[in-house]
């Protein structure tokens, strides 16, 4: 299995920390990009005796100046970039007339602008080395939900550009786009509705591991030519 020379974002909780582990485990080199620099810290600790290696860039994914220069770090340190995974992101639920302007707009700069400024950041790197972008959806990329009107179109536009990679760089750079459903993180805790963060906490602890989701994201990391997940749609097991 080739070394894959991976650039994540949102790594330092979640299914970013998730998916640094199973990558870094597996072998991979993986730079991780976070704002909580404690938190990366303290992953780059665990990781030390792995087969893989882990760096760590404390950025923002708002600016296009912090993803230069984390791509400009991995490259000078491994030469070039394989994967990228612009998983940094985060949802506010509330009814529309409910909504707070400045959440919209935060949802809109980290799921939207972040996403775009880490694609035009790497998909140079990525056309020379044949790569792999990996967006991170959602059920929400195919479904609306109320509440969350904001959050679904969001995510509505990773699947789109996900498509507009494919279709533009068939042949070029595969694309892979990871729709999980309720996973058991700190996602819902930044909801500032009491009633609705009370409501759907329950759903989201007993929802999936941050650790399937990486499985999967390893799993359409390596596949090597044998070919290319488009789109997983991963959802709770309920039974």
């Amino acid at each position: 299995m080739k070394k894959l020379n991976v650039l994540i974002t949102g790594a330092s909780s979640g299914i970013g920390s998730a998916t640094v582990r199973a990558l870094v485990c597996a072998g991979h080199n993986v730079m991780g990009m976070a704002r909580r620099h404690e938190l990366l810290e303290e992953i780059k600790l665990s990781l030390k005796d792995e087969s893989g290696s882990f760096e760590i860039f404390c950025g923002d994914v708002k600016s296009p100046s912090d993803i230069k220069n984390a791509v400009n770090q991995l490259t000078t340190l491994w030469g070039s970039l394989d994967t990228v995974i612009p998983n940094a992101g985060l949802g506010h639920f509330n009814p529309l007339d409910k909504g707070k302007l400045d959440e919209w707009h935060n949802m809109v700069d980290v799921n939207v602008t972040g996403v775009l400024n880490t694609l035009h950041a790497t998909i140079p790197h990525l056309l020379k080395s044949k790569g792999h972008v990996i967006n991170i959806g959602s059920l929400a990329s195919r479904q609306v939900f109320k509440n969350s009107g904001v959050y679904c179109a969001t995510k509505h536009f990773v699947l789109a550009i996900s498509e507009s990679l494919r279709m533009e760089y068939s042949g070029q750079i595969a694309v892979t786009t990871i729709n999980p459903g309720a996973v058991n993180t700190e996602f819902i805790i930044h909801t500032a509705n009491d009633s609705l963060r009370e409501e759907y906490v329950p759903n989201f602890a007993s929802g999936m591991s941050p650790d399937f989701i990486a499985g999967a994201i390893l799993e359409a990391s390596e596949a090597g030519g044998k070919g290319i997940f488009s789109e997983i749609t991963l959802r709770p097991d309920r039974r």
